[in-house]
């Protein structure tokens, strides 16, 4: 485990947890496995894992992958997310489910009612 007041540049491989009250670079041969919290986090290497920062920025060889909770995210043009990202206190929640159930709903209904007709 990491933990500082400062800020950390990784340019090799780690695995554990950070919690830095900076800056958290991972440059392009960095590679971390773990979790980071951190104020900013700037990624043009490898992270997977768990992560809570304030601001993100995802350069373009940079790649995250795992749960991210944030307050401002950018990712530039061949940067890559794959995972979940969350922002922080935000209210907004997709309608997708909804609108899935209820088509599922209506599928179900006209599969039934074909059924009755058939006997």
């Amino acid at each position: 485990m990491i933990d500082t007041k400062g800020s950390i540049y990784i340019d090799g491989r780690f695995e554990g947890i950070i919690v830095a009250t900076a800056d958290v670079t991972i440059g392009k041969d960095g590679e971390v496995l773990g979790e980071i919290k951190s104020k900013n986090l700037t990624v043009n290497g490898l992270i997977d894992g768990l992560f809570d920062v304030e601001q993100v920025t995802i350069l373009e060889s940079g790649k995250i992958i795992g749960k991210l909770q944030y307050d401002e995210l950018v990712i530039e043009q061949n940067g890559v997310f794959e995972g979940e990202g969350k922002k922080r206190n935000s209210t907004t929640s997709s309608q997708y489910n909804k609108l899935q159930l209820n088509k599922d709903k209506e599928e179900i209904a006209q599969i039934k009612a074909t059924n009755r007709d058939k006997k």
